[in-house]
């Protein structure tokens, strides 16, 4: 007798198994390279481009315009790389358009399809747009009554996440975009605005550039690159995908891996007889546990090298998927071949090194009980309520699961997975659905809300006039709003649904109460980034406002903190559009943050369901292969029912449909643990994004996750029902014999 001759009968025999143990190992390794080859491509490239680009350091603006003249003498001085970018926007019909002149040291663009610009009538535009607009090289736009032909989409480092407005919830790519034009057509725009680029060097006073800067020209804004979302964007979607795939590493494949040695040790226990026979024919321990190794490692090899071959072809367009939120940067996705060996090296060593312990466990037993089957089993589970009153089915039940804790626990982690990626989907869908059904709601009433270049003292019929200014918290920005204390449009309820007395305190939004772990009555330290002079407040409650990171005051106290004169204000909001000609900075409307919200759904679906289309693959694949087992083991059992007359339907009520019982526990430990990750997920995003996910799954979810896990075990019971119709009552009376 040969043992290589075993290979091809034993795969012939076990075929289900293996398939489906390649199956778990393919799915579960599947979602941690495809996160894992996004993160690194976003970050990749995103920190090549930025090299290549020059991106800035931080952008300000000033109440008094810096004279040209002057920049070379600022370079010298604080040896910093400086540069006035000139810019305008326009609205058009329909859409939003901000024109750029071309910059020579800072923040350039980079033309990635079509050709750069040569003609006065010719421009190029963000390539987010023209993509979500179906806009082609060739198309001509109306900007400010003159028509432009288009010649190209480019992207520039400073906006590879497309915010309107620094402070904007999430990109506008539907009605607002970017455009070069020449110099010269440029100029014919007329346009004044302008703001500044700086990149320090490694010895530039940074500090004192800032404070000489607003002492001479009164620094209006200043944002840092750190604090810019459209820059960090890139950053921080790209550690987050890393960031998932490492909680799919740990949650999923290491999981599912232990699962399938769990089921390999099962396998080997049944094969106790043939080892046996052939430890008794002469075969020693060295070969035996080589034999079964070499078995165990055919799922772990396979489903590696499957998983490998499914990753190169779906990588490019998957990896697409989670540019969603970008501007569409072209990275080239690729597994790294280091991650592709480890990912087939690991799954089938610990394969091959549960079935050689399990094999060298079984020798150490003696051979007549192996050659009987009796070298693996606890006699005191035969005992379990013996002499007790009770249906027979309910005693046998309750003994299978208790005499067989890896089969139990096998099908505990099949419907523990699947209930946990399920709802990882669901709840993601359900939390952004209440990020779009409250987050407008709860900043105000308010349809604009507008940001002024200049300080205004005239009061404006039908708004409210606000303070605004901008301060910084351990390098986090947020806003100072000061309001009058019957502001009609912003919202300034507190959560214990009173109006926030602002005429005597400052309050925090519940957003920028978790991002900064503030409460009621702290001492809150915060930094002026003009002046870099530092303040203390202390919190007198929370408004709740998921989406701004905001600090609230009475506009007073608003004016103390910035050192204005009174009666001055730069902000408006308005239930009606107001004409404020060029003295507006920016322009924020509440239905650009409904459709930002709704943007972010539409583009992670894609993402988001095959999560759970995944969950219930790994679901079907485990719970198949347990209750695969569950027949194999229990052929002689069935049999003998048959002997005795049972039916079909008896017999499987009291043999397969044992597991009942554990399904129910899977589900609810999935389904909190998939609650819990998904908190600790939002609670990072929303410190990233300064938008307070709360967590939410619905009762329709949760009722959807039982019955999608329910219906996959039900399709698992379905397909191996058949084998145990199969077989025949000869085998009770074979083993007898034997």
């Amino acid at each position: 007798m040969t043992l290589n001759k075993r290979y091809l009968r034993n795969v012939k025999e076990n075929l289900s198994f293996y398939i489906a143990a390649a199956v778990l190992t393919v799915v579960a390794l599947l979602l941690f390279y495809l996160f894992y080859i996004a993160g690194t491509g976003i970050k990749s490239y995103g920190d090549q481009f930025f090299i290549d680009n020059k991106l800035e350091d931080a952008t300000f603006t000033t109440y008094v315009e810096i004279p040209d003249n002057e920049i070379s003498n600022i370079e010298k001085k604080y040896n910093v790389t400086f540069e006035k970018e000139h810019y305008v926007n326009i609205n058009e019909d329909g859409y939003k358009v901000r024109v750029f002149k071309r910059n020579k040291k800072i923040d350039l663009y980079e033309v990635i399809d079509g050709n750069d610009i040569f003609n006065d009538d010719e421009i190029v535009i963000s390539k987010g747009y023209a993509e979500s607009e179906h806009v082609s090289i060739g198309d001509r736009l109306t900007i400010k009554g003159k028509e432009y032909k288009v010649t190209g989409y480019f992207l520039r480092p400073d906006y590879l996440y497309m915010l309107e407005n620094t402070d904007d919830s999430y990109k506008n790519i539907t009605s607002f975009f970017l455009a070069y034009m020449t110099d010269s057509a440029y100029d014919a725009l007329e346009a004044s605005s302008c703001q500044y680029k700086v990149v320090y060097s490694d010895d530039s006073d940074v500090t004192q550039f800032r404070k000489d800067m607003n002492e001479q020209y009164k620094i209006n804004s200043y944002l840092a690159k750190d604090n810019n979302q459209r820059i960090t964007m890139v950053d921080d979607q790209a550690i987050m995908f890393l960031i998932m795939a490492f909680v799919f590493l740990f949650t999923l494949p290491l999981i599912t891996v232990a699962l399938i040695a769990i089921i390999i040790g099962r396998k080997i226990k049944q094969e106790q007889k043939m080892i046996g026979t052939l430890s008794a024919l002469g075969y020693t321990k060295r070969q035996l546990m080589w034999h079964y190794s070499v078995l165990a490692m055919i799922p772990g090899l396979a489903g590696g090298i499957i998983v490998t071959i499914i990753t190169k072809i779906i990588q490019q367009p998957y990896g697409e998927m989670s540019l969603a939120d970008y501007e569409p940067m072209p990275v080239h996705f690729t597994l790294p071949i280091s991650i592709a060996v480890i990912g087939i090296i690991i799954p089938t060593a610990i394969y091959m090194l549960e079935a050689a312990h399990k094999v060298s466990k079984l020798l150490k037993k003696d051979t007549v009980e192996m050659l009987n089957g009796n070298a693996d089993g606890d006699s005191r589970t035969r005992h379990v309520l013996a002499g007790k009153k009770g249906k027979v089915r309910n005693k046998f039940a309750l003994r299978s699961i208790l005499a067989n804790p890896g089969r139990s626990f096998v099908v505990f982690l099949g419907a523990f997975l699947g209930a946990l990626m399920i709802t990882v989907a669901f709840m993601f869908i359900d939390s952004i659905n209440n990020v779009i059904d409250r987050g407008a709601d709860s900043m105000g009433s308010f349809k604009y809300e507008y940001v002024l270049n200049c300080l205004k003292t005239d009061e404006v019929a039908g708004a409210d006039e606000l303070v605004i200014g901008k301060y910084e918290h351990d390098g986090s920005s947020f806003s100072l709003i000061g309001a009058d204390t019957d502001v009609k449009y912003l919202n300034i309820d507190t959560e214990d649904g009173s109006r926030a007395d602002l005429s005597n305190g400052y309050y925090v939004t519940n957003v920028m109460a978790y991002a900064y772990k503030l409460e009621a009555g702290d001492e809150f330290t915060f930094v002026n980034p003009i002046t870099m002079e530092e303040k203390k407040v202390t919190i007198s409650g929370i408004i709740m406002n998921d989406s701004q990171k905001l600090l609230v005051c009475s506009q007073n106290n608003a004016r103390k903190l910035l050192v204005w004169d009174d009666g001055t204000y730069n902000g408006l909001l308005s239930e009606k559009k107001l004409d404020l000609g060029d003295e507006i900075s920016k322009t924020v409307t509440s239905d650009d943050i409904r459709e930002q919200m709704k943007t972010i759904l539409t583009e992670m679906g894609a993402i988001i369901y095959s999560l759970a289309v995944i969950g219930a693959i790994i679901c079907i694949a485990a719970l198949y292969v347990s209750v695969n087992m569950l027949i194999s083991e229990n052929r002689h059992n069935i049999s003998m029912l048959k002997v005795l007359g049972l039916k079909n339907r008896e017999i499987n009520r009291m043999i397969i449909d044992v597991n009942h019982i554990i399904i129910p526990f899977g589900i609810a430990v999935g389904l909190l643990t998939g609650y819990f990750m998904m908190v600790e997920v939002f609670r990072i995003y929303s410190g990233m994004e300064g938008v307070l996910y709360t967590p939410v799954i619905t009762a329709q979810s949760i009722i959807l996750t039982i019955v999608i896990v329910i219906a996959c075990y039900a399709v698992s019971l379905l397909t191996v029902r058949r084998k145990a119709d199969r077989v025949d009552m000869v085998e009770s009376l074979k083993d007898n014999r034997e």
